[in-house]
């Protein structure tokens, strides 16, 4: 059958009784292939994946629905074609339809792969996900024959290993009943309530309704829509969304993750923190016991029993954060942490708390950031000061992003990160989340070290990318003395005879080459990416213990440009005069905080701070000193 024949999927639908799309409706064009999931309560509850592929949805009923967890292999029985129109639909399929029942929009979002014909008519479809909820790389393998000795094509979709794998109680990613276009839960769409979904694959202008599939109120599709329901003439306001009752905290929560930006959101609804270098880290307290666990999931309470002993007086909860420690100027630095984690001494690291997920019994994910936050300061503040060194709150701003980044980067800081804060707490990578920074910094995999003379000189680098580690250059700065001695035991332990670099551009083993096992990952700072994809000017900071090996990929940016603060200063916006200052600023024409000289502190960023004040450089350099020193 041709990829674009839909003869199948209109011989089974009567659409004078069903508005589900036929494939007339013009589809917004994509440089990039979309894909969507829709959630179907039909005569059994399954998931059905479409991927973009020749003009039409390739669709899969996942019987089960996918799975994080690499162990599993998910039934997924290939169906009819469906035009791609359909990935906007989220409603009812009149009962007695083909289908009949509930559908969400589970997930949407983008999909590529580097042969997708070649795989498909091969029967080993890789793929890598950029939706919404399903991230990282898959692969849909074809079973040679029906289970049942029909003529289904079964498959089987199966996650690879990658950072966005999950086992255990963290492969939840099930338990988000919310649809991706409309936030509504499989009840309410049945019930025809809530936000209409938003459209993604047809024309921005056209959408669906609430109580409808689509925006169709012809034959058994309006019945259908209208059973049960005893007041639809009746508005129903949307319900602000609220905590959810829970038994138990669970042990570990996927974590939330940003995208990588030049240049942070503007507007409002939005809030900017420093971006600590320093550890990902879970603090999870109950009864008494405070546990300690990184982005994976692995258990570092011993690592850090200082701050889990300050942890164990907080009330029952499960707070998102980073663990840092800060150099002689108060500011986070990895290198620090690094040789404080070596030589085993904690006790000075701190743990910025950023996000509280659950507390008071209560599942506080669907909350929006803002209140979790004001959740987290108040549970934090109830604390006495001599018990609160060691655990911190994290502040934020809520306007002004690009002014917030460079007065970070002025600071030597790395970062910033941006967070909605309308927003829900989703685990995996989203847009709710960005990051940008002030020089770049990358994880890369080491695949082997050079000498000169014998003596230590250079990393070899690389990353994952086209099914291979690349080599992408050499790391050549940043090592003292100390760090080479930390460093060569674990270089000396994966020594091996074997490259592990692949492709064109693998190094070849001269006399001053070691290679080693791809299995450690370096933190290293570099001034960008060249046009073939080689790291410039690399520096090493240090040994990630956190993050496996096998996930380290190229990360770029998804926007550009950096835009430069306001330039208006108090004089010019009319809140003072000339010569003159408000009380509590800066009178002179330099000051120093952290360290740094600070030039022009009295010039405003902002014209209103919230309190009715402008804020100023030295408001905001003070802002980054108070996060610091605690």
């Amino acid at each position: 059958m041709s990829l674009r024949n839909l003869s199948t999927y209109r011989k089974k639908r009567d659409f004078e009784k069903t508005a589900e799309p036929s494939g007339e409706a013009a589809v917004a064009p994509s440089k990039r292939r979309r894909f969507v999931i829709q959630k179907h309560d039909a005569t059994r509850l399954h998931y059905d994946l479409r991927l973009e592929f020749d003009g039409v949805f390739k669709s899969w009923a996942v019987t089960r629905g996918p799975s994080l967890d690499p162990h599993d292999k998910r039934l997924a029985v290939e169906v009819e074609d469906h035009p791609l129109d359909y990935g906007d639909f989220e409603g009812t399929i009149p009962k007695g339809q083909y289908g009949g029942g509930t559908v969400q929009l589970w997930d949407r979002g983008y999909w590529e792969s580097d042969d997708p014909e070649g795989g498909y008519k091969k029967g080993d479809l890789k793929f890598t996900l950029y939706g919404e909820k399903l991230r990282g790389s898959w692969v849909l393998v074809r079973m040679r024959h029906d289970r049942s000795g029909g003529k289904r094509t079964n498959w089987l979709l199966i996650k690879h290993r990658d950072e966005f794998a999950r086992e255990g109680k963290a492969n939840n990613i099930l338990d988000d009943d919310r649809s991706v276009a409309s936030g509504r839960t499989m009840e309410e769409i049945a019930a025809g309530k809530g936000k209409a979904p938003k459209p993604f694959m047809t024309a921005k202008s056209g959408g669906g309704k609430a109580d409808a599939v689509w925006h169709s109120n012809r034959g058994d599709a309006a019945e259908a829509r209208a059973e049960g329901k005893t007041a639809a003439s009746r508005s129903v306001p949307a319900k602000e969304p609220k905590g959810k009752k829970v038994s138990a905290i669970p042990d570990f929560v996927a974590p939330q993750l940003c995208i990588s930006v030049d240049r942070p959101p503007g507007g409002e609804g939005w809030c900017h923190e420093i971006k600590f270098d320093g550890y990902r880290v879970q603090l999870r307290v109950e009864d008494g016991e405070a546990r300690l666990k990184t982005r994976k999931g692995l258990d570092w309470t011993d690592k850090f029993q200082a701050i889990a002993k300050q942890g164990s007086a907080l009330p029952d909860a499960l707070i998102d954060g980073e663990i840092v420690a800060l150099d002689h100027n108060g500011a986070p630095d990895f290198s620090t942490l690094q040789a404080a984690l070596s030589d085993g001494e904690t006790d000075n690291l701190i743990f910025f708390g950023f996000d509280l997920l659950f507390a008071d019994g209560m599942d506080l994910r669907r909350l929006p950031l803002g209140e979790r936050k004001q959740r987290l300061k108040q549970l934090l503040e109830t604390r006495p000061k001599a018990k609160a060194k060691l655990i911190r709150y994290v502040e934020h701003f809520e306007t002004g992003g690009d002014a917030v980044l460079q007065s970070a980067c002025k600071l030597s800081l790395e970062g910033i990160v941006s967070k909605k804060l309308s927003a829900p707490y989703r685990s995996g990578r989203s847009e709710d989340w960005t990051k940008a920074k002030c020089r770049a910094g990358h994880e890369v995999v080491i695949g082997g070290w050079k000498t000169t003379n014998g003596k230590f000189r250079s990393l070899m680098a690389g990353v994952h990318r086209g099914g291979h580690l690349a080599f992408v250059g050499m790391v050549g700065t940043g090592f003292g003395q100390d760090k080479v001695k930390r460093i060569m035991p674990a270089l000396k332990a994966a020594a091996s005879d074997k490259s592990p670099f692949g492709g064109k551009d693998a190094p070849r083993k001269t006399r001053d080459v070691h290679w080693v096992r791809p299995e450690l990952v370096a933190e290293i700072e570099f001034a960008g990416w060249t046009d073939g994809g080689n790291i410039r000017q690399a520096a090493f900071k240090g040994l990630r213990q956190d993050k496996p090996a096998d996930e380290v990929r190229a990360e770029n940016p998804t926007m550009t440009k950096i835009a430069k603060p306001s330039g208006k200063t108090a004089a010019d916006s009319g809140k003072t005069k000339p010569g003159k200052t408000r009380p509590g600023q800066a009178e002179s024409k330099t000051a120093e905080v952290m360290g740094v000289v600070i030039s022009k502190p009295d010039k405003e960023l902002w014209p209103d701070g919230g309190d009715g004040k402008g804020v100023t450089k030295l408001d905001l350099a003070r802002y980054f000193e108070t996060v610091g020193a605690g």
